[in-house]
C-alpha cells in the first residue's frame, strides 16, 4: 500500500500514461497516438477524466499505479506536462486574435433565427484547410462519428461551448453562412494577419532573415481553379448566372466546337528571403471584365486578366501598405511602359522578367550596347562557386542602365546567365538557366548579383499556388458549386488559412513537434489530437496554461 505520507503529482500519473520522451522520433505517423488508445482500452482500471479533475486522481491513483512497488515522497518535485502540438497550435490561434477578426465580419442573418456565430462559421471552415481535409464532407464526416462525450475538445476549439451549445454546423448552415459574407471583408484579414506579423515586430527581429534588402518584395501572378463542362450555378432557364464564370470557346463553327467555363484568380503575395510567403489579396476574375473573345487561347485569357487585375490591385495595396518600402516582383506580362509607370507613381522598385519576344527594341539596344568595348570591360561581372559535390556553378551577370522604353520611361536591364558544371568540366544542359530582368534601380558590379537573388524570390510565389494545389489546400475541389458567393469566399478563406499555417508552421514550437514528418500529416494530426485527446489533458499542456506566452520563430533553412 502507498503511505499516506507520500506525495504524488498528478503530471506524474497522466505523463506517465500521455506522454513519451520520445514522441518527436516516432517511426511512423500515428505512434504519437498509440500512447493514448492504450491508456483507454480498459476503462475499468483508467483514470475517468471529468472536470475538475483533481477530484478524481487521489480514488484511482492505487488502479493505475503498481503499489507493489515503494514510493518514495518527492514534494519539491515540480509538475511537467506534455505541450501537445494542437495545444500550441489553439494558443497560437489566440495569439493572432483569430476570434476577434472573425467576429468583426459583418453577419447579415436575423441573430434571433441562428444557432452559430459568424466567427464559428468562418473557424468551422478555416478548420477545413487548417487539417488539411480536402472537402468539407470530410471534416463533417469526422464530426459525426464523435461520440457527445468525445466532443469537448473540438466544440472548446470552435469557442461553441462559451454559448453552451453542444453540437456542430453543418456544411449546408456553412455554406449558407458564407453565401451571406461580403468577400471583401474576408479579404482583409490577410491584412490583418501581415499587420499582426509586422506590429509584432517578426519582421524587425528577424531582419538578416527575412528583409536582408531592407525592402519588402510582392509578387503578383494568376492562378486558374477550377474547369466546368457545363455551367455550376444556373437560374431558372438553364442560363449560367456565376459572374466569375469565364466561358472559353474553341473550334467555333465547327463539328469539334468545344465550350467550358473556368475559373481564375490573380494572388499578391509578400515574399520573405527567408522562405516565408503570407499572401496580401485575392481578386476573382470576372466575365465582365474581360475584353477578349471566347475563342482566344487559355494563356490570351490569362495575361488579359492579370493585367485587368494589376491596375486595380496595386494602387488598392498602396493605400493599405502607407510607406512600406516596396519592390514589385512580376513576370514577362509585365514587361511594358504602362506597368513601369505606375509603378513609378506608386513609388516602388520593380523586378520584372523580360522574354525574347517582349519589348523587342529593348532587346535589339542592349545587344548593340553589348558589342561595345565599353561595355564588355566596364558592365559586366562573372562569379563561380565550387559546390560539395565536385560540380561548379559559374554566373555572369551583364547590364546596361538608363535604357528607352516607350515615349516618356526609362528602365535598367540585367542579363544573367548560369552554368553548373560537373567535375569533369562538363555543362549540365538540365541546369542552365538564363533570363533578363527590367530593373527600377542603377545597376553597378556592387549590386548586380544581390538584383539577381531578389528577382528569381518570384518562384516561391509559384510555389505557393502549388502547395495549394497539391500539398493539401484542395485548391482544385469548388467547396460551394451552386452558391457563387459562397464559393468565393471559401477560396479566400484558403488563402487566409495558409497564412496562418504559414506563420505558425516557422514556430520553433511547430517546427520540433512536428519532427521528420512532413507538414501535411503534421497538420492532420493536429485534427487526430483534437478529436482523440480529451480535453482535460489538452487544456494541461503549457502552452495553454500559462497567462503569457512568447512564440520563437526560426527562418533558418
Amino acid at each position: 500500500m502507498i503511505a499516506q505520507s507520500s506525495t504524488i503529482c498528478t503530471s506524474q500519473i497522466f505523463t506517465g500514461i500521455y506522454s513519451s520522451p520520445y514522441r518527436h522520433h516516432r517511426p511512423f505517423r500515428h505512434h504519437r497516438f498509440s500512447r493514448y488508445r492504450s491508456s483507454f482500452r480498459h476503462r475499468k482500471s483508467d483514470i475517468v477524466i471529468q472536470t475538475p479533475l483533481h477530484d478524481k486522481v487521489s480514488a484511482n491513483v492505487s488502479k493505475i499505479i503498481d503499489i507493489s512497488s515503494p514510493l518514495k515522497s518527492s514534494p519539491k518535485q515540480s509538475c511537467k506536462y506534455e505541450d501537445l502540438s494542437i495545444a500550441q497550435f489553439i494558443r497560437f490561434l489566440k495569439q493572432i486574435k483569430l476570434k476577434k477578426l472573425l467576429s468583426k465580419i459583418i453577419d447579415v442573418r436575423q441573430q434571433n433565427k441562428i444557432s452559430y456565430k459568424n466567427d464559428v462559421i468562418l473557424q468551422w471552415a478555416l478548420t477545413v484547410y487548417f487539417f488539411r481535409q480536402g472537402s468539407c464532407n470530410a471534416l463533417q464526416t469526422s464530426l459525426q462519428k464523435l461520440k457527445p462525450n468525445k466532443r469537448t475538445a473540438i466544440l472548446k476549439y470552435l469557442g461553441l461551448l462559451e454559448d453552451e451549445i453542444d453540437s456542430f454546423p453543418h456544411r449546408t448552415v456553412v455554406n449558407d453562412c458564407l453565401g451571406r459574407i461580403e468577400a471583401d471583408e474576408v479579404n482583409e484579414l490577410l491584412i490583418h494577419l501581415f499587420n499582426w506579423a509586422k506590429k509584432s515586430k517578426i519582421f524587425y527581429n528577424h531582419m538578416p532573415k527575412l528583409l536582408s534588402y531592407d525592402i519588402f518584395h510582392i509578387c503578383i501572378d494568376g492562378f486558374s481553379v477550377h474547369k466546368y463542362d457545363t455551367p455550376h450555378a444556373v437560374n431558372e432557364k438553364k442560363k449560367n448566372i456565376c459572374p466569375y464564370c469565364l466561358p472559353r470557346r474553341h473550334n467555333k463553327g465547327k463539328k469539334n466546337e468545344v465550350t467550358y467555363w473556368m475559373h481564375g484568380f490573380v494572388n499578391v503575395t509578400i515574399v520573405f528571403s527567408g522562405g516565408l510567403q503570407l499572401p496580401l489579396y485575392v481578386y476573382p476574375l470576372k466575365a465582365s471584365q474581360i475584353k477578349l473573345e471566347g475563342s482566344a487561347s487559355d494563356e490570351e485569357l490569362k495575361q488579359e486578366s492579370e493585367l485587368q487585375a494589376a491596375k486595380m490591385i496595386l494602387p488598392i495595396l498602396k493605400e493599405k501598405l502607407g510607406k512600406l518600402p516596396v519592390a514589385l516582383l512580376t513576370d514577362s506580362l509585365y514587361a511594358n511602359e504602362p506597368l513601369i509607370k505606375l509603378c513609378e507613381d506608386l513609388g516602388w522598385d520593380y523586378l520584372i522578367v523580360r522574354q525574347e519576344g517582349s519589348l523587342k527594341t529593348i532587346r535589339r539596344k542592349c545587344d548593340e550596347l553589348e558589342g561595345c568595348e565599353l561595355y564588355q570591360q566596364s558592365y559586366r561581372a562573372h562569379e563561380t562557386i565550387k559546390l560539395k559535390n565536385g560540380n561548379t556553378i559559374e554566373r555572369t551577370v551583364k547590364w546596361f542602365n538608363g535604357v528607352t522604353i516607350g515615349k516618356k520611361s526609362y528602365t535598367n536591364v540585367l542579363r544573367f546567365e548560369e552554368i553548373v558544371k560537373d567535375a569533369d568540366g562538363n555543362s549540365i544542359k538540365k541546369k542552365y538557366f538564363k533570363t533578363e530582368w527590367l530593373c527600377s534601380k542603377e545597376i553597378n558590379k556592387g549590386n548586380c548579383f544581390s538584383l539577381v537573388k531578389r528577382g528569381r524570390m518570384r518562384a516561391d510565389h509559384e510555389d505557393l499556388h502549388n502547395s495549394l494545389k497539391n500539398r493539401g489546400f484542395a485548391a482544385k475541389h469548388d467547396y460551394s458549386r451552386a452558391n457563387s458567393n459562397a464559393w468565393l469566399v471559401w477560396k479566400i478563406l484558403m488563402f487566409v488559412a495558409f497564412g496562418i499555417f504559414e506563420l505558425f508552421s516557422f514556430t520553433t514550437l511547430a517546427q520540433k513537434s512536428k519532427g521528420p514528418s512532413s507538414w501535411i500529416a503534421f497538420a492532420k494530426d493536429l485534427l487526430s489530437e483534437l478529436l482523440k485527446i480529451p480535453w482535460e489533458i489538452i487544456a494541461l499542456s503549457p502552452s495553454l496554461k500559462k497567462e503569457k506566452i512568447q512564440f520563437r520563430f526560426n527562418f533558418s533553412p
